[in-house]
């Protein structure tokens, strides 16, 4: 049977989060959703995860073929975090380029990069569309250029004044296959991993004993310059956070040197709260006592963030698919 629920963050990185209960079974996570503003207990393999997010409809491919890619490298990365956790060290280069390639991965596979990409298309579609249909005599030549180059037939040809009255472009959505999508996340994340490569990293550690680090389902937070609004990941300034466990994380810069330290409670809530604000509908952690605070608002305990409205957030209507 071929799988159709498929993870954008894999299981191998969020069972660092899970914990078992004496009355289940197998390991839960404590997820927090700011749609439906609750918190409930789940397993790792039931959420961050969309059906048919991988499948492709490509001749001579099984649909799953791209999923089955995408295990093959999980099960490198799973191995070489669990290493970086057992040693507390970044230190092994192999297992280091594997945390990179899985933070590369998250960064550039996810509902949200989707989205954005999913909009610059159809911006740019309705940017054709509307200076095809600025006249009758621009409709025409669109239509016989597209007829020369085989992108539609004689037959398909559809009279301006009948697009002309039915076009709504507010209502319109652009649908991009899952395989426009694949290609546009391969090309990037060459570039991404390319430029994460060339940040120094920072281990950090919270407190013994502490509640410590939080995840979500979108879990690289790149952190841009104080003051500065448009940022990328060859900014100077920069940070990206990305927790490992609630006891380990990583920052990447662009300045200064590979190193280690030790998180602060304050620091930690700090790093929750920037977790927070980049999820993108749940976050998720071992227990209920963590703390997080967001911009410069005292900590608050996990129980305040289901009503949290930096962090809730209302639903938004789904694209058909």
């Amino acid at each position: 049977m071929i799988a159709r629920r498929h993870h954008y963050v894999p299981q191998c990185y969020l069972n660092a989060f899970a914990v078992t209960h004496k009355r289940r079974q197998k390991p839960h996570l404590l997820a927090f959703d700011a749609i439906e503003a609750k918190c409930f207990r789940v397993p790792p393999d039931k959420v961050a995860l969309e059906t048919d997010f991988n499948t492709i409809n490509l001749e001579g491919h099984p649909p799953d073929a791209f999923e089955q890619a995408l295990a093959s490298v999980e099960n490198d990365i799973g191995p070489a975090l669990a290493r970086i956790v057992e040693r507390k060290s970044l230190a092994n280069a192999q297992d280091r380029e594997q945390l990179l390639t899985l933070i590369a991965l998250l960064y550039t596979r996810n509902p949200r990069f989707r989205e954005i990409n999913r909009a610059l298309h159809e911006a740019g579609a309705k940017q054709v569309a509307s200076v095809a249909l600025s006249s009758r005599g621009r409709w025409d030549a669109e239509m016989k250029r597209a007829q020369a180059a085989g992108a539609i037939t004689t037959d398909a040809v559809v009279d301006y004044d009948t697009v002309k009255q039915s076009y709504e472009p507010e209502t319109l959505k652009l649908r991009l296959a899952n395989e426009a999508q694949i290609m546009t996340e391969l090309q990037a994340f060459e570039h991404v991993l390319t430029a994460l490569s060339e940040r120094k990293w920072m281990l950090v550690k919270a407190p013994e004993g502490s509640p410590g680090f939080v995840t979500c389902d979108h879990p690289v937070s790149l952190i841009g310059p104080a003051g500065q609004r448009a940022f990328g990941l060859k900014t100077p300034g920069t940070r990206i956070f990305f927790p490992l466990t609630p006891g380990l994380a990583v920052v990447g810069t662009l300045e200064g040197k590979d190193s280690e330290a030790d998180f602060t409670e304050n620091e930690v809530a700090s790093a929750n709260g920037t977790t927070v604000l980049n999820a993108q509908r749940q976050v998720y952690a071992k227990t209920g006592d963590f703390l997080y605070q967001i911009d410069l608002q005292n900590p608050r305990d996990a129980a305040a963030l289901v009503t949290d409205e930096n962090y809730l957030r209302p639903a938004k209507p789904q694209l058909v698919k």
